[in-house]
């Protein structure tokens, strides 16, 4: 691949995190400024620990999470795929916490979808679809993978499935103190409506449901959060299964997806959205420690 502008669109779409508090609240923000606490250890999540070989059927979508700061060990391995481009970028972190965090998670996407494809992580190479959307360029077998990134307070989510488009989003779920004002500029009038009607011990819970499953889809679609979120309505209390109700008030369009919810570690929530119905979804965690580059060389 060209290590050029490409590459460089592709990072800005695939860091793209969802929700700035500190960007979208009408304030200053300076509640989320406080020190935050600390993710929860790999071994807390209850998904399994990931096959080395993983079989990805036609109608699955396959989960990965990973805790970043875990995976000090195996960074010299991650920064051995990277590209030129990828090395350059994590480079321009100012800190170095923020530096090894891109390097693990982007050694992390390329170590699976090479596992999937059965190629050398190195080898990959990434492209930007019409709207920016990152996707594989091509391969050496000319089989392919739809992916999805997204990373909060150093847990990072992936997203896999072979044959259709699909996004996913997480988000360390804590307190937001002006989330009627971000509900009311980013959801819909039905969305804050069922927000508020919620009993207050659930109101936060449900919030991230929507944040996440509705940044979720407009990842899929490569669509901007700014210009598209509104429109996007969700189901969002907890408890029932994960709807898409309507997109720009199609509620035929919005019928040809579907939602499902993610929850990989204690205090995070997600979700993955994929524009098909009825397919398995596997959920995997990446173990500490483990031999990432030793397995496809």
């Amino acid at each position: 691949m060209d290590e050029t502008e490409p590459e460089v669109n592709t990072s800005i779409q695939v860091e793209r995190t969802g929700l700035d508090a500190k960007k979208f609240a009408p304030s200053t923000g300076a509640a989320f400024d406080k020190p935050q606490p600390c993710p929860p250890a790999a071994s807390e999540s209850r998904w399994p620990l990931s096959p080395a070989r993983p079989d990805l059927a036609r109608d699955e979508i396959h989960a990965w999470c990973a805790v970043l700061d875990e995976l000090a060990s195996d960074l010299p391995a991650f920064a051995e795929t990277l590209s030129a481009g990828e090395r350059q970028r994590a480079e321009r972190f100012k800190f170095d916490r923020d530096r090894k965090r891109f390097i693990a998670r982007h050694g992390l996407l390329r170590m699976i979808l090479g596992r999937y494809l059965n190629i050398q992580p190195a080898r990959l190479s990434f492209t930007c679809e019409s709207r920016g959307k990152p996707a594989l360029a091509g391969t050496l077998d000319g089989g392919t993978l739809h992916f999805n990134l997204s990373h909060s307070d150093g847990l990072a989510l992936f997203a896999v499935a072979r044959r259709f488009a699909l996004g996913v989003d997480v988000e360390r779920v804590r307190p937001i103190p002006e989330i009627d004002q971000i509900a009311g500029k980013f959801f819909s009038a039905r969305e804050s409506a069922m927000l508020n009607a919620l009993p207050a011990e659930h109101k936060l819970e449900a919030f991230f449901n929507c944040w996440t499953r509705k940044e979720a889809y407009l990842k899929a679609t490569g669509e901007g959060i700014a210009d598209a979120l509104a429109q996007i309505e969700v189901s969002l209390a907890p408890g029932p299964a994960a709807q898409l109700l309507h997109v720009a008030g199609d509620a035929r369009e919005a019928s040809s997806w579907s939602l499902h919810p993610l929850a990989p570690a204690p205090g995070f929530t997600g979700a993955v959205a994929v524009k098909a119905r009825d397919l398995k979804l596997a959920c995997w965690r990446w173990p500490e420690n483990f031999p990432a580059a030793r397995s496809l060389r």
